[in-house]
């Protein structure tokens, strides 16, 4: 190095004595110029030192921009929509009683009652009044039915007569069998095996068909429901797997869908769907709020990358860096252009544009992106 810097400077010492202006000034601008060849040279070797010394100096790292690496995979890819539900019993009754005062509660919330057992006694004076009067009239019609059905038998009186009887006698039993109806419906029965969940009314209170009474339930079998938006329509079908989770109680299990309604809400432009629980284990309630996740797509074979890996230029085309590696830690940011198919939580499905561009397994840029250019070398951080 000293040899080449001292072969430099005499070689422009010389070419300053040389020929040409002998003034002093002209020999000092010839001396100048000499200098500035020099230096010029001298500039050009020192940096291709440097770079040489880069390039084979493990002690000394270039500044370069850091990313960080994530492989691409190739394999399955679904996309699920999430949407809320709660939790619907198929059998869930509030029950209500016609006008009354309340004479006995027979039962209490949490008791196990079946079909027809009567929950709440409702005292109704009038209907029992109604019902005597029409119990004797039946039992009038039925003696005078039965006098002129043994004398229509021995041929004695006419035919209408015997016809008038039997038809007086049917129309006063079903009077009576109406009101005895009237008074079952006064009366609160369970409408099925279940659970007595409440009693809204005490002892003497007067009952209204607008006011329930009681309310029972049978959570053997419950569903889910939820409504989807409609952009969903095509893509969501019955028989769809779901994942459903509670995060109240932090509870989940996986199901399919039931059914897929056929209508379109016009307030919210939804459309209904459930999903039928196999079994409840005991902590769903109706009305519980749940989150469902639909699978709506699913692909055996996909590229798969972090959704921040795929950036966009100002054209709208998608593209990801692929790193081609140098050394130990560095690589050359490579530009290939993509297809966006589909996106789930911070994962993403691509399509490279170009085929036979991408085969999966290759490592590319996933944090700092937006600091890499095509063909910049990159240092990855482990």
């Amino acid at each position: 190095m000293n040899k080449t810097i001292l072969t430099i400077t005499l070689s422009a010492l010389i070419a300053a004595c040389g020929g040409g202006d002998t003034t002093d000034l002209g020999r000092k601008r010839q001396e100048l110029d000499s200098l500035k060849t020099a230096y010029k040279a001298l500039g050009e070797r020192i940096k291709e030192t440097e770079a040489w010394i880069v390039e084979h100096d493990t002690t000394v790292r270039r500044n370069l921009p850091t990313v960080t690496a994530e492989t691409i995979v190739a394999g399955p890819f679904a996309h699920y929509v999430n949407v809320h539900g709660y939790v619907r019993a198929d059998k869930a009754a509030a029950l209500y009683a016609g006008g009354g005062r309340v004479r006995r509660i027979l039962v209490s919330p949490g008791d196990r009652v079946r079909k027809g057992d009567l929950l709440i006694s409702i005292d109704n004076d009038v209907v029992a009044e109604q019902i005597r009067q029409a119990e004797a009239t039946v039992e009038l019609a039925r003696t005078a039915f039965e006098k002129q059905e043994r004398l229509w038998q021995q041929k004695i009186g006419s035919e209408m007569q015997y016809l008038q009887a039997k038809s007086q006698k049917e129309q006063a039993e079903a009077g009576l069998a109406a009101l005895l109806e009237q008074q079952r419906l006064t009366n609160i029965t369970a409408p099925f095996d279940g659970t007595v969940d409440d009693i809204m009314v005490r002892v003497g209170d007067m009952t209204s068909p607008m006011q329930p009474a009681a309310r029972v339930v049978d959570l053997t079998s419950v569903q889910l429901e939820a409504d989807v938006p409609e952009s969903y329509l095509r893509t969501i079908k019955a028989g769809s797997p779901v994942k459903v989770g509670f995060p109240s109680i932090d509870q989940t299990f996986d199901a399919a869908l039931d059914h897929v309604g056929e209508f379109i809400d016009p307030s919210n432009r939804t459309f209904k769907v459930t999903v039928r629980v196999p079994k409840n284990e005991g902590y769903m309630r109706p009305n519980m709020l749940s989150e469902i996740s639909i699978r709506d797509l699913y692909t055996d074979s996909a590229l798969v990358v972090p959704s921040r890996a795929v950036l966009q230029d100002v054209k709208g085309n998608n593209y990801i860096y692929v790193l081609d590696p140098v050394r130990k830690d560095e690589a050359t940011a490579r530009k290939v252009m993509v297809e966006r198919v589909t996106e789930y939580q911070g994962r993403m499905s691509i399509r490279p544009l170009e085929t036979g561009a991408l085969k999966g397994g290759e490592d590319i840029v996933d944090e700092g992106a937006k600091n890499v250019t095509d063909g910049l070398t990159v240092r990855v951080a482990k």
